[in-house]
C-alpha cells in the first residue's frame, strides 16, 4: 500500500508542471539535464519493476514515464528545433549590412546559416 501512495505522489509531481508546459507553450524554466535523467531513471524503474514483479513500480513509473517523456518531448520542441533548425519556416533571405570604409558605403550580403 505504501508503494501505491509513494507512486501516486510521484505522478502527480510531474502532472502540474506538464499542464503548464502545454497551456502557456514554454518549457524554458523545465532544465533539460532533470528532464533526461527522470524519465531515464524512471525507464529503469518500470523495467526493475517487470524484473521483481512489482505492479506498484511498474503502474507508477510508466506513468510517470509518459508524462515526464511528454515534457521532454514538449522542452526539445519548443526550446531547440523551433529556434535552431527553423522547421517549415523559410529564413528571411539574406540581410543587408552597411559597411563603412574610407568614406565610402558598401553594401554586402549577410547569409546567416542556422546550424
Amino acid at each position: 500500500m505504501i508503494g501505491y501512495i509513494a507512486g501516486a505522489l510521484t505522478t502527480i509531481a510531474f502532472a502540474p508542471q506538464l499542464l503548464m508546459a502545454l497551456t502557456t507553450k514554454s518549457t524554458k524554466d523545465v532544465s533539460l539535464m532533470m528532464l533526461l535523467c527522470s524519465t531515464s531513471g524512471m525507464l529503469l524503474w518500470v523495467l526493475h519493476g517487470i524484473l521483481v514483479r512489482d505492479l506498484a513500480l511498474v503502474a507508477a513509473n510508466s506513468i510517470s514515464f509518459v508524462l515526464a517523456f511528454t515534457l521532454l518531448g514538449l522542452k526539445l520542441k519548443n526550446d531547440y528545433a523551433s529556434s535552431r533548425f527553423k522547421f517549415g519556416r523559410k529564413s528571411g533571405g539574406p540581410k543587408r549590412i552597411l559597411f563603412l570604409s574610407e568614406s565610402k558605403v558598401w553594401n554586402a550580403q549577410l547569409y546567416i546559416r542556422i546550424i
